[in-house]
């Protein structure tokens, strides 16, 4: 059963004019309890990658999967190269390649394990922007109302005046202290990373005429395409293809070249 929530605030419009607000919107108990839980989640890496299948978060798997071949394949090339060198004849200027082969494994495997982690970060934002669709469709209306002021009686708006007025951390964290913090910080999280400058100044002739449903509905489509195509679409672990036989075939030149 879908239960009822809302967000009270208020802005500042016309150079000091308090306007007040309210955002209503519907969430299921169990999704608001998974969004708690993996806002939770992000200041606890490990547990994170621990329990944060469970939540509905796909990319932990993947980042076991990466961290595997990477720790497997640079554990078996240093052993080979401890092998190579006690098969030849002992130099100490061999045994300092086989700590470097050592030193770039696990670099590259570090590495490795850091960008898996970003992916599972990213597709743990992608679960709480899905649980949380009815709110960006509320908080889009806003948007159009805020920035309506800020376009009227002016020609030309630029992008920092915008983004001044749209200042997301601020406004959320210092309007709506009331509002549960695992949902503040979700919704900073996303909106952050949307450029709505230049989609509002796309809006600007249907803002300033007035008609803000068709606004705030056609922001909304292009804040959730944006989301979609470029922060949540472009989040794979493709890197894996060429950066694992490039550590691979790094590391056997190492070895075959200055070991033996």
């Amino acid at each position: 059963m879908k239960k009822k929530f809302s967000i009270h605030g208020s802005y500042q419009v016309n150079g000091g004019e308090e306007k007040a607000f309210e955002i209503e919107y519907n969430k299921l108990p169990e999704n608001e309890e998974n969004n708690n839980k993996l806002l939770q989640l992000l200041n606890h890496p490990w547990r994170l990658i621990k329990e944060g299948g469970k939540l509905g978060v796909n990319g932990v798997k993947r980042f076991f999967t990466v961290l595997f071949l990477f720790a497997i394949s640079n554990t078996i090339l240093f052993f080979y190269a401890i092998k190579r060198l006690f098969s030849a004849d002992f130099e100490f200027g061999k045994l300092m390649f086989v700590i470097l082969v050592f030193i770039l494994g696990l670099a590259v495997t570090i590495y490795a394990s850091y960008r898996a982690y970003q992916y599972v970060i990213i597709d743990t934002m992608r679960v709480i922007y899905e649980n949380l669709s009815s709110l960006f469709h509320k908080i889009s209306e806003l948007i159009i109302d805020k920035t309506e002021h800020v376009f009227k009686g002016k020609g030309k708006v630029s992008d920092n005046q915008l983004q001044k007025t749209l200042d997301f951390g601020k406004m959320v964290n210092s309007r709506y202290k009331k509002t549960p913090k695992f949902l503040r910080k979700g919704i900073i999280l996303i909106l952050s990373k949307i450029p709505f400058a230049g989609m509002l100044i796309d809006l600007k002739e249907e803002i300033t005429s007035g008609n803000k449903v068709e606004a705030s509905s056609k922001l909304y489509n292009k804040m959730d395409g944006f989301i979609s195509n470029n922060i949540f679409g472009n989040n794979n672990t493709k890197w894996v293809w060429w950066l694992l036989p490039l550590n691979i075939l790094i590391l056997l030149f190492l070895i075959k070249s200055k070991i033996g």
